[in-house]
């Protein structure tokens, strides 16, 4: 039976990565990791997802270019924003694709008529679909830290733009979601640590204990030490 202790270590010790070595990552590593995916949960066991694997690197140039160029809206709009609430990320530089040297992409694809094989498909909730995916795509995430590996989800790439782009660069049939990118490789920096709330402050019981409901302000106050301490790859950083 696995480690209570051993599985909370692998969580905590998965970390978003956002600069990679170049050190090539093989075939039957990608495919332990996609094993572990295959078997995520997911509502009536519909499975709907299916995986493109990417090391091409003309392709990957051409899937980080699509990114890049979403990003210089997202940059605009994220200057609208109070400033103490802008997140770092969009604020760098477009140039800086920081994962563009990662040497696999993963595209997460999610095929909805595989929600026929839920009970009463036309009442089930969209979510149950959207969640089976994300089981998968955290699964990833857990397997490549397991292996000794780094990991990303660029949530960028999920935006209507581009992932109307990536799909047509990609084929992807119509009808098909493009759920998210995941790309993967050995890590070249140490993140910092990590911001989580504590148990207690999360957990209620019975019923919604309204004395740790929070205020605007104490929201706020979380977000903005959360973005302050955003991790901004350096050469300090780097792993040597």
């Amino acid at each position: 039976m696995l480690d209570y202790e051993d599985l909370l270590e692998l969580v905590k010790k998965r970390r978003s990565i956002r600069n990679f070595k170049p050190d090539r990552v093989t075939d039957e590593v990608i495919n332990k990791i996609l094993e572990v995916a295959r078997w995520a949960p997911s509502g009536a066991n519909h499975q709907p997802w299916e995986f493109i694997v990417i090391k091409d690197r003309a392709i990957k140039d051409r899937v980080v270019a699509i990114v890049q160029d979403s990003m210089r809206g997202v940059k605009k709009m994220e200057l609208t924003r109070e400033k103490d609430l802008q997140h770092p990320g969009p604020l760098r530089p477009v140039e800086e694709a920081h994962f563009k040297d990662a040497p696999v992409f993963i595209i997460v694809v999610g095929d909805p008529r595989t929600r026929q094989a839920q009970v009463l498909e036309a009442l089930q909730s969209p979510k149950s679909y959207i969640s089976s995916l994300a089981n998968a795509f955290l699964y990833m995430h857990l397997a490549a830290t397991a292996l000794g590996l780094g990991s990303q989800w660029v949530s960028t790439s999920s935006q209507p733009l581009p992932q109307a782009l990536i799909k047509q660069e990609l084929g992807i049939p119509e009808g098909y979601d493009m759920y998210d990118l995941f790309v993967l490789g050995y890590p070249d920096h140490t993140p910092g640590p990590r911001i989580v709330r504590e148990l207690g402050e999360i957990v209620h019981q019975n019923h919604y204990e309204i004395s740790k409901y929070r205020s605007d302000a104490e929201v706020k106050e979380l977000a903005i030490k959360i973005l302050q301490g955003y991790p901004m790859v350096s050469a300090r950083d780097k792993l040597t």
